[in-house]
């Protein structure tokens, strides 16, 4: 409650949006899918105000975060439009703050105002609503921060190289040929909902550039990883957004944890079975190169995972598979997710 009343006074003077709960702020609204007493679908939102302690904006759909804005806008349905609404009347303020329970939640407009943020090598610190990614994606450089922050970006940085991406054209290029004959059915047919046929596409390509594994999404879209990464994508959203699941012991005892659970292991066990296939490949590789006295062949195409199994920090030790794993399944659902925008 302290830490709660000292953020209410340091963001008091940040404009916000008008309607209030005590504690659960923006939770019950989202559960309603944006549906708010008083609040009709298509009515219009009250300017933004400032707002008093313990009270929160349960008239918004929140966001976690300012740059997952949209995604979870995508997730909330109703709720979702009543924010892109407000991200429409409020584009005259460089930005509002929103409360979800008692987190507060600050949405930027400027671009002058989020390069403060985005350029500083300080505020690298992640917010709490972070830590319900933490079972997936470990701490890898999205949710990590401090010195292994700066290390694992130190690392990775050679791995983003321009020359390196352009490899991947081929792959982008093979699966949207592929997307193009299955969107080519609907030529001169009613009008139909292409999401499904892009996210599809967008996993088999980040599947393929950042683990060199064919899922083949597009022609088998009922694979168990398929339906893992869809499903934990859906709970972690749904998490974010509703308090009563973010203590773990509790999480377990409704059927969103139990499943949460389960999904986490097929990702899990996914990545870790390619990068265990991948490593013993290049280690047989080697052997061979040895016996023969001649060096490994390059791959035509060396997916992320490759580069990860080679890369070194400054004392010559390499990543280890955990790690490796965490990269890799970070690098998936970020792609996953700016496709999903």
């Amino acid at each position: 409650m302290a830490s709660y009343a000292h953020n209410w006074l340091q963001m008091r003077p940040i404009p916000s949006i008008s309607g209030a709960y005590p504690l659960v702020g923006h939770s019950l609204i989202l559960e309603r899918g944006g549906k708010g007493k008083g609040l009709a679908p298509q009515a219009a939102p009250s300017p933004p105000r400032a707002v008093g302690p313990l009270a929160g904006n349960p008239g918004a759909g929140a966001p976690p975060e300012h740059h997952m804005l949209t995604l979870l806008v995508h997730r909330t349905g109703d709720a979702g439009c009543w924010v892109i609404h407000y991200t429409e009347e409020n584009r005259h303020v460089p930005m509002i703050i929103i409360w979800l329970g008692t987190v507060p939640v600050i949405i930027m407009y400027k671009a002058e105002t989020i390069e403060v943020i985005l350029t500083s090598s300080k505020e690298i610190d992640k917010s709490y609503l972070y830590t319900f990614l933490q079972p997936w994606l470990g701490l890898g450089l999205l949710t990590s921060t401090g010195d292994k922050w700066r290390s694992r970006r130190k690392l990775l940085t050679p791995t983003f190289h321009f020359t390196i991406l352009e490899e991947f054209l081929d792959v982008m290029n093979e699966q949207a040929n592929i997307l193009v004959n299955k969107l080519e059915k609907h030529v001169d047919g009613e009008k139909f909902n292409c999401f499904f046929y892009i996210t599809l596409c967008a996993l088999d390509i980040i599947c393929e550039t950042a683990m060199g594994k064919n899922i083949d999404a597009q022609n088998n879209d009922d694979s168990e990883y398929v339906r893992a990464v869809y499903r934990m994508s859906d709970l972690i959203h749904r998490r974010m957004r509703t308090i009563w699941f973010w203590h773990d012991v509790l999480y377990l005892l409704f059927k969103e944890g139990r499943d949460h659970k389960r999904n986490l292991k097929i990702l899990h066990n996914f990545t870790t079975n390619v990068i265990n296939e991948r490593a013993n490949e290049i280690k047989r590789e080697e052997h061979k190169s040895d016996d023969k006295g001649t060096t490994p062949s390059n791959r035509k195409r060396k997916a992320f995972l490759d580069l990860l199994l080679n890369v070194v920090d400054d004392e010559g030790n390499k990543l280890s598979h955990e790690a490796i794993r965490e990269e890799v399944d970070t690098f998936m659902f970020e792609v996953f997710c700016v496709v999903m925008l």
